[in-house]
């Protein structure tokens, strides 16, 4: 009787801290802003992307009505966060994609990283990362525009401040579509990125993969890659296999 007890009570902690498993309450789900195509805030305080298509459904399949998320910038106050690329105890992937090079669209002189050693580019610390091992602390200083978010970067390039963006490729596209025909990507992968859901129980990664595998299985992981990755489906046409060898 004493482990039944114990076993229930937590199992009661583990739904008090998502908001009673998903039957009740609100699901604080904490969401990239800054970061378009993933992440687009709406006029009225809504958002859409595909991050949010993803943290729908899953919220669906855990219990949630759309009217019991709410979204919030502050990843640390979040029972959930999508887009989570540093956390090996995520659950996911749900996407697995690269940083790209997006460029001033008649700016033929850069086709990839090696053309960037005495260029002003722009990106966060993270994803900026790989061209300063490349080329040095001094190129860092002198041609690196270290932003906190890829959004603060499109206005620069649009300008002519800078000659390129780095960020993961989704994200260039979102940045593209705010500038028609103003851009391109260069489709030189950098590095390799996992976007997972980062949970603050350990309890629930299962149903969320659960969740995720339900939503790669009946077409709308492919739907939401359509209609908010847009050119880049013909890069991601199937969805990548969950990584459950470590639970």
């Amino acid at each position: 009787m004493r482990r039944v007890a114990a076993l229930l009570a937590g199992l009661s902690l583990v739904c008090a801290s998502l908001t009673a498993c998903g039957k009740g309450g609100v699901l604080v789900v904490g969401v990239r802003v800054g970061y378009p195509g993933l992440v687009v805030r709406l006029p009225e305080n809504g958002y859409t992307g595909f991050d949010i298509a993803v943290a729908r459904y899953v919220a669906r399949e855990l219990g949630y009505s759309l009217g019991q998320i709410a979204y919030t910038g502050d990843l640390a106050g979040a029972d959930m966060v999508v887009g989570t690329t540093d956390a090996p105890d995520a659950a996911g992937p749900y996407l697995v994609t690269g940083s790209d090079l997006l460029v001033r669209a008649r700016d033929l002189s850069i086709a990839g990283p090696k053309d960037l050693r005495r260029r002003r580019v722009c990106g966060t610390v993270a994803d900026a990362a790989p061209l300063v091992r490349r080329f040095g602390p001094a190129w860092k200083a002198a041609f690196l525009a270290e932003a906190n978010v890829p959004a603060a970067c499109a206005p620069l390039l649009a300008k002519g401040t800078i000659d390129a963006i780095v960020a993961d490729a989704p994200v260039l596209v979102g940045l593209d579509a705010q500038y028609p025909g103003r851009f391109r990507l260069c489709g030189r992968s950098i590095a390799v990125h996992r976007y997972g859901i980062g949970v603050r129980t350990g309890g629930t990664r299962e149903e969320i993969d659960a969740a995720l595998r339900r939503m790669f299985d009946d077409g709308s992981w492919n739907r939401a890659v359509i209609r908010y990755l847009g050119v880049l489906a013909a890069r991601y046409t199937s969805p990548p296999p969950l990584d459950v060898s470590a639970r």
